[in-house]
């Protein structure tokens, strides 16, 4: 397999050679992987100032030791006690 970016070809070459190549692509499957692809690259979101804030406050919970934690079977025991109390 050759390397896609190698010292002989630029980002640019990669890109042209690329171009041509989708242009000939009849592969369904290929070019639904590709769209994917490339709605996975134009994803983007901010947290805001609030949200940052609160993640700061867990991580400084967290590296000090103040938190506490509880196996996924734990969990489930807790919701299932709780939702039988509600009942």
């Amino acid at each position: 397999m050759r390397e896609i970016l190698s010292t002989r070809m630029d980002i640019q070459s990669v890109k042209i050679d690329l171009i041509h190549w989708l242009t000939e692509l009849q592969d369904k499957s290929t070019l639904k992987k590709l769209q994917g692809l490339k709605e996975q690259q134009e994803i983007t979101f901010e947290l805001s100032a609030e949200q940052k804030k609160e993640l700061d406050s867990r991580l400084e919970k967290y590296e000090n030791g103040e938190m506490k934690f509880s196996s996924w079977e734990t969990v489930k025991d807790r919701i299932r006690n709780r939702a039988k109390d509600d009942l």
